[in-house]
């Protein structure tokens, strides 16, 4: 082996070894920064513990943040697929009197050796209920309700 050649597999070498070492801590400083905890009378807030109770199983408590006319329910829930590791990420929100709309980037893990993510965008569409801020439509991560004819 010549000494341009092994100089270039060094160089090779290092390059990878630096790419490896940065995706870790990428991947480390996105797995500890600290969660924003909304108001939970804000609409932001109410997103984020309807979320945080889908994410955690908790379909009862989640349909509680659901509009009375809404026609989804628990079992649509049960029947809705949850990725193992998910981030969501507030993207943007705007409050328009009482109609809000909170955009969401969901962060769904492809299970790759660097712990890679691809992005999801989903609006939530919230509407003021007796004072109360309440989910509109069928939100991620349903995309449909009342399928089996209840």
């Amino acid at each position: 082996m010549t000494a341009d050649r092994r100089g270039t597999n060094q160089i090779l070498g290092a390059i990878v070894f630096l790419t490896i070492v940065l995706a870790a801590v990428a991947a480390f400083l996105t797995s500890t920064q600290d969660t924003k905890e909304y108001a939970t009378s804000t609409p932001e807030g109410v997103v984020q513990l309807y979320l945080r109770a889908v994410i955690d199983g908790k379909h009862e408590e989640a349909v509680k943040y659901f509009s009375q006319s809404s026609t989804c329910d628990a079992t649509d829930i049960d029947r809705s697929w949850m990725p193992e590791n998910v981030r969501v990420n507030l993207s943007d929100s705007r409050i328009e009197s009482d109609k809000a709309y909170i955009d969401v980037a969901v962060d769904i893990s492809s299970g790759g050796p660097f712990d890679d993510y691809y992005t999801e965008k989903h609006t939530f569409r919230l509407s003021r209920e007796n004072g109360i801020w309440k989910i509109l439509g069928i939100p991620w991560p349903l995309y449909s309700c009342d399928e089996l004819n209840k």
